[in-house]
């Protein structure tokens, strides 16, 4: 995803914001009060992302969209449980973006991983273009992307409603991870089958002379 910040996240975005909740929960703060201060952490990364690349990133501005109202919502509502869907916020709607996008020449997928892998986008644009199984296989890549981010989203709604409100924030990175492991699997699989992976992501090997 074009949000990806690399070792930081597991720093800003996932230790941090726990540390805080548990730490703000062990010197009596609420929950709401715990996970409201837990989000400013990753609220402000993802704000400095998107002011240092410049650029319009729609996933970007979705997570802090997402952040600032359920944030928002939650402190009004007084519920601390709305502030921990904050990510099925993000999930749902992008999941339902990601089969929508199976309506256009390209698929979301497709493009997400074409602008990650720019030096690799030429040979991409060439498969493309000249492949058949190549289009085939991100299309079925974004249909079981879509799939798997809906089960990502309905999955963190049943946690946070079902779980103890202290045990959520844990599960929350548990979740992230797991599902990114999952999403390789089709990917990994299908371009094999198409015969394009080593095409596309094998390391390329030094020219002599």
């Amino acid at each position: 995803m074009p949000t990806h910040k690399g070792p930081w996240l597991l720093v800003v975005d996932i230790a941090l914001p726990l540390a805080l909740f548990y730490g703000l929960k062990a010197l009596g703060a609420s929950d709401l009060t715990a996970l409201v201060v837990g989000v400013v952490p990753g609220l402000i990364s993802s704000a400095v992302s998107l002011a240092r690349t410049r650029r319009t990133d729609l996933l970007g501005m979705a997570v802090v969209i997402s952040m600032v109202a359920s944030t928002v919502v939650a402190v009004m509502g007084g519920d601390a449980r709305l502030l921990l869907v904050r990510n099925a916020w993000i999930s749902l709607p992008f999941a339902g973006i990601t089969l929508w996008s199976l309506r256009h020449p390209q698929p979301m997928t497709y493009v997400v991983t074409r602008a990650l892998f720019a030096r690799r986008a030429a040979v991409m644009d060439r498969l493309w273009e000249t492949n058949a199984r190549f289009r085939d296989a991100w299309k079925w890549i974004t249909v079981w992307w879509g799939i798997a981010t809906i089960i990502d989203g309905i999955v963190r709604v049943v946690v946070a409603y079902t779980l103890p409100i202290s045990v959520v924030p844990a599960t929350d990175p548990v979740i992230t991870v797991a599902t990114i492991v999952v999403l390789q699997v089709p990917t990994l699989v299908l371009l094999r089958r198409s015969g394009t992976w080593h095409l596309v992501f094998a390391p390329r090997r030094p020219t002599v002379g």
